[in-house]
């Protein structure tokens, strides 16, 4: 009976995780089948098996507003945010696994304080100080104040600490300083750790909602996810452009996470997080 008893609990639990998984992707699957139906059929009852389909919210999208230029906006600053993170995180990581200094985990603990501190807390005295530097209305409001990640800092801290410490004493015994010791031992093993948090941070950073619709006012510089609320007018959604820009905002970082979905395993196993 213990047989029978365990593929019940089995076939109970797949079926389970095959309800979450629907769950999960059913806003997906409705976002892309509203994106391709006609206009006057968006809200059909039979919005998942019906055969009419239609690309006019897609046209009605590039011919009415600046995607192209939303989308080169968006890109570029996601990637210079997520190269002066993951920059700044790997020296910050090294000095905090790799030195010992007075004050050191006094000072990590501040950098694990800024993980808890919501980003709308911060808001007000950001925007003062990125207006008094005269940044606003610029791509630098977006990106300089968030180059310093804590949650960056804190992985490749963690993935550092994996490294053997007789490679680093033997490479000290060679001659070796602390930045060709960074260069030849700490960053060819953490290749796996830095492409995870790299695509991360960089998902992270491409759907950035409330800081760019604060600081960025000109239509030209707007980032893909404010995109998404100027097909509302009055409060009235046009749901079609609306789901179409929403699919096109969360391709990019879908087809990103499927290439290196094996780097993310990898490297959260290998630095110990559950």
């Amino acid at each position: 009976m213990a047989v029978p008893t365990k593929k019940i609990k089995a076939g109970f639990f797949h079926s389970f995780m095959f309800g979450v998984i629907l769950a999960i992707l059913f806003p997906l699957l409705w976002m892309v089948l509203v994106s391709i139906r006609p206009a006057d059929q968006v809200f059909g009852a039979s919005l998942f098996f019906s055969t009419s389909f239609s690309l006019e919210s897609y046209k009605q999208v590039f011919e009415q507003r600046p995607l192209g230029v939303w989308m080169m906006n968006t890109a570029v600053v996601s990637i210079l945010q997520t190269a002066g993170q993951v920059m700044i995180a790997i020296f910050a990581a090294f000095a905090f696994s790799y030195f010992r200094f007075p004050g050191r985990d006094v000072l990590f603990y501040f950098v694990l304080v800024t993980m808890i501190v919501p980003l709308q807390a911060l808001m007000v005295p950001t925007y003062l100080i990125v207006d008094t530097m005269g940044w606003l209305n610029s791509f630098a409001a977006v990106i300089v104040p968030t180059l310093a990640s804590g949650y960056a800092i804190f992985l490749m801290r963690q993935f550092f600490l994996q490294v053997p410490k007789e490679l680093t004493e033997a490479a000290k015994m060679d001659g070796c300083g602390p930045l060709r010791i960074l260069r030849n031992i700490y960053l060819p093993v953490s290749i796996p750790a830095i492409t995870a948090l790299s695509a991360i941070l960089f998902v992270t950073n491409w759907n950035e909602y409330y800081w760019p619709l604060l600081v960025l006012t000109d239509e030209m510089k707007q980032v893909l996810p404010v995109a998404i609320t100027s097909f509302t007018n009055e409060g009235i959604v046009d749901w079609g452009p609306t789901m179409a820009v929403a699919t096109l905002t969360v391709l990019p970082v879908m087809v990103l996470y499927f290439f290196l979905q094996k780097n993310f395993v990898e490297s959260f196993s290998q630095s110990g997080l559950k």
